[in-house]
């Protein structure tokens, strides 16, 4: 009887949903350089905005972090005065699907190349894992210049708003960029990897 039971439970668990964990080789989510908004991993950028008069547009922009760079993503919108954490403005570009994650195990962060109207920004790191949207998000500050951004994940949180989950890096589903100030805006941004 027990034997049974357990051919059951293995039955039922191998015919629930299950999503592959597949491993990111290089860590390179995109440089822009094939000049289209297609990630390495075969998904589009596109704009994000959220909440009342928020907007946000994305372009494949000549130009780029060094000499090796051709395009960058340059992401434009607008947050109104005393936005609150709902009104988002950005950009988003998935890691997988519902049926495969990206699993970045083999890294300890998120490296990102960014310039633009001087303030804080909000890198977000998304999880299977998650299902209230209380996904992990770190907060850099940009300049008029260039800057390198090495992000170890320690330092990609929740907001608090759901449920507590550690951030396990075997089942990411997107990374997303948005403003954090108020007031129309313009950020560049180049060579999105993990490290």
């Amino acid at each position: 009887m027990r034997r049974f039971l357990y051919l059951l439970l293995l039955f039922i668990v191998g015919c629930g949903p299950s999503t592959e964990s597949i491993p990111l080789i290089d860590g390179m989510v995109d440089n822009f350089n094939d000049g289209n908004r297609a990630n390495d991993l075969g998904y589009e950028w596109t704009s994000v905005s959220g909440g009342g008069e928020t907007n946000a547009t994305i372009f494949i922009n000549p130009g780029g972090v060094d000499d090796r760079s051709i395009y960058e993503l340059l992401i434009g919108g607008t947050r109104p005065f005393g936005s609150s954490g709902s009104q988002v403005s950005g950009a988003r570009v998935a890691l997988g699907s519902s049926s495969k994650t990206a699993n970045v195990t083999a890294y300890e962060g998120l490296e990102i190349s960014m310039r633009g109207t001087p303030g804080s920004y909000i890198i977000q790191i998304g999880s299977a894992a998650i299902t209230d949207h209380d996904y992990y998000n770190s907060y850099v500050e940009v300049t008029e210049r260039w800057n390198v951004f090495q992000i170890p994940f320690g330092l990609f949180l929740q907001e608090g708003f759901g449920t507590d989950r550690t951030l396990t890096r075997h089942d990411l589903t997107h990374i997303a960029i948005y403003s954090n100030i108020t007031g129309p805006y313009n950020l560049a941004v180049d060579n999105v990897r993990f490290y």
